[in-house]
């Protein structure tokens, strides 16, 4: 199922990535003297295989930190469809490599907005050649540079950001309940339809559709302050625990706050816990 269009908004090798180490906040200092910290958590929750896959790009590189900045990627393979994994890594590795290479420039969203585009044409070219849907993934990136915060995200994984004690979600999801809810505003359906209907988790827009229906970026970017905390997450996440939790457990220990949110999720013990990924950049 997919809707309307909205708001369109030479490989050489593996990109280099990092994963944090547990109980340790990874910390840069960009040239314009921003300091970030960086924190992660993923966990399987109770699904017979992990399909999100996640990075960063180089953060020991001064040169490419200075003029481009940091790219943080997230992607939540599809697991209706075969291959999720395959492609979320794809999306991840794919991103992460063409940042890495001092040879391109990807200082904007817009920039991100293209490459996305390239990227969804080599998945539908490797998983889906006959032009039907057989594999997608999310995609949520977030690109820090010069004290500005630019995003883009495509299906349900979501970009949240916390300042002065208030947790703001930056992204809108492309599902189907969005478009139910709109036609509740209407008046054509009632609200309580829209939130009972079958189908309102469905995607209307994903990383394997040719056509990419709606894609949801930042036009100039946001400027950061200090004390700013980002969070980057798949559904696992945020269908697992309140907005008001989520919020509380964030703070400038990037790393202590991914993990304080992996345990909050998996104590609730959900019978089908999603798979679960959470990034978290805070801004010192």
């Amino acid at each position: 199922m997919f809707g309307k269009k909205k708001h369109r908004k030479k490989r050489n090798s593996l990109p280099e990535t990092k994963t944090v180490q547990k109980n340790m906040s990874l910390k840069i200092t960009l040239d314009d003297a921003t300091i970030l910290s960086f924190g992660n958590a993923q966990h399987q929750g109770k699904r017979p295989y992990q399909e999100d896959s996640f990075g960063f790009s180089s953060l020991d590189n001064k040169e490419l930190l200075n003029s481009k900045g940091v790219l943080a990627v997230l992607a939540d393979g599809m697991g209706g469809l075969s291959n999720g994994k395959a492609v979320s890594s794809t999306v991840v590795s794919s991103m992460l490599e063409y940042f890495n290479n001092p040879d391109t420039v990807c200082q904007s969203s817009q920039q991100l907005l293209w490459l996305t585009e390239r990227i969804n044409e080599e998945v539908c070219r490797k998983f889906c050649p006959d032009g039907q849907i057989k594999a997608g993934s999310t995609v949520v990136s977030a690109l820090v540079h010069k004290g500005f915060l630019h995003w883009l995200c495509i299906g349900d994984s979501r970009i949240y950001l916390k300042r002065k004690d208030m947790l703001y979600q930056l992204n809108e999801d492309h599902d189907y309940l969005n478009s139910l809810l709109e036609d509740a505003f209407r008046g054509r359906t009632s609200y309580e339809d829209a939130f009972c209907d079958p189908q309102k988790d469905v995607l209307v827009s994903c990383i394997g559709n040719s056509e990419l229906p709606e894609a949801d970026y930042s036009i100039d970017g946001l400027e950061l302050e200090k004390g700013d905390v980002i969070a980057l997450c798949s559904d696992g996440i945020y269908n697992a625990i309140t907005k008001e939790t989520f919020k509380d457990l964030l703070s400038d220990d990037a790393q202590a706050s991914a993990q304080r949110i992996e345990k909050e999720v998996l104590r609730q013990n959900f019978q089908n816990q999603d798979n679960l990924t959470i990034i978290v950049i805070s801004v010192n």
